[in-house]
């Protein structure tokens, strides 16, 4: 994955997530300026990381200078950093295409334990069995409408397996173009247009 950030002023930039313990500042840590800094390598202005980040979901940021934090204007998917600002979301899918490294975390960090593993979460809508195509999407495929296809099996239930790290998400179903929320899951928020979002919690 390809981390852009445009700070032509700077003199550093690091790239800061749950993917490396925020740079090792968090649960009280000290920021450690060799992890994941980014290069400038044609003097544009413009600092770029690559990271083979295994499937997940991460919050992250950007730091300038080794003080000044900034989420990532170039991307909208953002959360409450509890801090009075925001972090951006990156979701890496199950399908990427590189080759990724399951290790590159615990590798960057010295440890095992932080690492963002994912867990298979099957989704399930019955009562549509005549419907022609259905998906499942949510925070975790960026509200994509054809992220995760399902299938139907032999009971008229349509199901659909995620790998999903732990945390709360969002989601919908969307059953021949219409979007709908899952009856069988009473867990909902407001989506922010005036319905509903239906909840799922994973947990390691």
């Amino acid at each position: 994955m390809r981390f852009r950030y445009k700070a032509p002023a700077a003199r550093q930039i690091n790239l800061a997530g749950e993917f490396n313990n925020w740079l090792g500042t968090a649960n009280g840590g000290r920021l450690d300026p060799n992890i994941d800094g980014m290069k400038d390598l044609d003097g544009d202005g413009i600092w770029e990381i690559t990271l083979p980040l295994p499937p997940g979901r991460y919050q992250y940021k950007f730091v300038v200078d080794q003080v000044d934090w900034q989420h990532d204007p170039g991307n909208p998917e953002t959360t409450d950093d509890h801090f009075g600002g925001l972090n951006s979301v990156l979701v890496v899918p199950s399908n990427v295409k590189y080759a990724y490294s399951e290790s590159y975390i615990s590798r960057s960090l010295d440890t095992g334990s932080r690492s963002q593993r994912t867990i298979p979460h099957e989704f399930t809508l019955g009562g549509h069995a005549q419907a022609k195509q259905v998906y499942v999407t949510g925070d975790f495929a960026l509200w994509d409408p054809k992220a995760q296809a399902m299938t139907l099996d032999a009971l008229g239930v349509w199901r659909a397996t995620v790998s999903l790290s732990a945390g709360d998400y969002g989601y919908k179903f969307v059953v021949d173009d219409v979007w709908l929320t899952d009856p069988d899951n009473p867990e909902s928020a407001d989506d922010g247009q005036g319905g509903t979002n239906s909840i799922v919690h994973v947990s390691q």
